[in-house]
């Protein structure tokens, strides 16, 4: 399912743009989206002679790219790519019913150490910043700002740690609890993948 996001977010990039499968209003031609220094925008596929543009299509709408075989595994409906605010999704296609959403974090199976009830999942701020977050929220608030590791806190005994890449480009592990005094320290754990032999 990524494989195909990636190709429709290609095409976007490209020159002559993804097929909405919409009509232009000036012409008849189909529409594409296409994407400028100024942002994404709506065009005709027969420019330079339909110069029809439409740049506020995206503000808070959410566009339906294309329609998956996939079924949604919370309702049984046909799963779509679709672009929003942050970017391309793939979701259910009954948002109306279903608030389904395809994320390959949801692979990340580590449980909340705050509630033990969630899972922690990756997401992403409205900046763009990626963290990892406790899938009971708002009930529960927590969350880390790197990919959570299972390992215990030698200074507090909390049960998680984070990767965090420092200056040099290591990758090091930080205590997931905010209060623990090691959060600050200098004085690194380096993490050191474990492979399978």
């Amino acid at each position: 399912m990524q494989d195909k996001q990636k190709e429709l977010e290609d095409q976007c990039k490209a020159d002559d743009g993804l097929d909405v499968g919409d009509p232009c209003p000036k012409c008849g031609s189909p529409l594409v989206l296409r994407q400028s220094s100024h942002g994404e925008f709506l065009g005709c596929s027969d420019f330079p002679s339909c110069k029809f543009v439409q740049y506020s299509h995206f503000k808070h709408s959410v566009m339906t790219l294309l329609r998956l075989d996939a079924p949604c595994p919370q309702c049984g409906s046909p799963l779509e790519v679709k672009k929003g605010r942050y970017g391309m999704y793939i979701g259910c296609s009954d948002y109306e019913n279903c608030n389904f959403i395809y994320s390959e974090a949801e692979k990340t199976l580590i449980t909340c150490p705050v509630c033990k009830k969630g899972k922690l999942i990756e997401r992403s701020s409205k900046t763009g910043r990626r963290f990892f977050g406790c899938s009971n929220y708002p009930e529960c608030g927590f969350s880390v700002p790197g990919e959570p590791v299972e390992s215990v806190c030698i200074h507090c005994g909390f049960p998680l740690k984070f990767k965090k890449k420092i200056k040099d480009g290591r990758i090091v592990l930080k205590c997931g609890n905010p209060v623990c005094s090691s959060r600050r320290s200098r004085k690194y754990e380096f993490f050191v993948e474990e492979k399978v032999v």
